[in-house]
């Protein structure tokens, strides 16, 4: 008699890890960028944290975007299709976006201490990631349904 596969950490690991790994590192990079942006748009440019805040995600986005596809879910290169993973991509960067602007624009409001609107900007997207890995898993990029750590059997 065959039991039904039970959702558990270690199958999900399995399945999903490496892709999670790469996704965190892309994470890393997006976020030194946006954070590094944000950081120059306030102290340098002198410009508000939300001004500030809207410059880095234009700035990490398309990083993020070929990052993802290529390293993480391993896309070709030359394959992009604005309705199906342009679009998406950008409408979830905007939902964060918008996010994390009412929350700096909030901590802002309360303290002008660079650490803690960072944390804020910080938390916001932190929020969002793993929801944004499952969207770009099993809608975006879902015709990849490969594993990066294939299952074994």
């Amino acid at each position: 008699m065959n039991e039904p596969r039970r959702l558990s950490v270690a199958r999900l690991w399995q399945q999903y890890g490496l892709r999670l790994l790469r996704y965190g590192g892309v994470t890393v990079v997006s976020t030194v960028v946006g954070l590094s942006t944000l950081i120059f748009g306030i102290t340098v440019l002198a410009w508000t944290a939300l001004a500030s805040n809207c410059l880095s995600i234009i700035v990490s986005t398309p990083p993020s975007y070929y990052l993802n596809r290529h390293w993480v879910w391993g896309k070709n290169p030359g394959d992009h299709s604005v309705s199906r993973e342009v679009g998406p991509f950008w409408v979830m960067t905007i939902l964060g976006f918008m996010i994390s602007s009412i929350i700096v624009w909030s901590v802002s409001q309360f303290t002008d201490r660079l650490p803690l609107i960072l944390l804020a900007q910080m938390a916001s997207f932190g929020i969002l990631w793993l929801l944004k890995f499952a969207i770009l898993e099993k809608v975006i990029w879902k015709d990849n349904a490969t594993p990066v750590v294939s299952e074994r059997v």
